[in-house]
């Protein structure tokens, strides 16, 4: 008795099944963590930033900039008010916010922040795969690739559908689908 063999349209078929059932509870497990990735990057942030000593370095740049834009103030109403000033000065004496623009390299406590909170989410999302909800969604999608390796593997329709069936079960899943009957007639409005 010679094995049938699938037909890639039968393939796609079992993918596109694969994906119905368990796309919605990788969502909703990513959705959870979502949550939890949030707070722990808050928190860990915060902590890294302690850590690596950071935290001094920030405030000292911060105060590094407010002073020099106090000094460009200083120096724009110094030139505004002598005599030569008063007819003919430059626009940019003429501002009233300074700050440190144009284009070049340079490091704000912005940067520096985006940087901490990058590192902070590397680490907590490293946590987080640790946690219940990580470890549910790392079962689902392992299983997942476990029941797309079955169908590329497979060589006919009938033992693979055994084989996801009870694949799909350890997930509270069914491969099996039973067709509901629609209500009589006269209840459907």
């Amino acid at each position: 008795m010679t094995k049938s063999t699938m037909q890639k349209w039968q393939r796609d078929h079992f993918v596109s099944e694969l994906n119905r059932n368990y796309d919605p509870l990788i969502s909703a497990a990513e959705l959870k963590l979502k949550s939890i990735e949030a707070e722990a990057i808050e928190i860990a942030e915060k902590n890294l930033a302690d850590e690596i000593g950071a935290t001094p370095i920030i405030e000292e740049l911060e105060k590094a900039i407010e002073t020099v834009k106090q000094k460009m103030s200083k120096a724009a109403r110094f030139f505004s008010k002598t005599k030569q000033g008063k007819k003919d000065i430059n626009y940019k004496f003429k501002e009233k916010d300074f700050g440190l623009s144009g284009y070049g390299n340079k490091i704000t406590p912005e940067d520096c922040w985006e940087q901490i909170r990058d590192w902070a989410g590397d680490f907590a999302r490293e946590q987080i795969k640790k946690t219940p909800e990580g470890k549910v969604l790392a079962i689902l999608e392992e299983n997942k690739r476990a029941s797309y390796k079955e169908i590329m593997e497979a060589g006919s329709p009938d033992s693979l559908k055994e084989k996801l069936h009870t694949n799909l079960q350890k997930d509270g899943l069914s491969w099996k689908q039973d067709v509901k009957a629609l209500p009589p007639a006269g209840t459907i409005n």
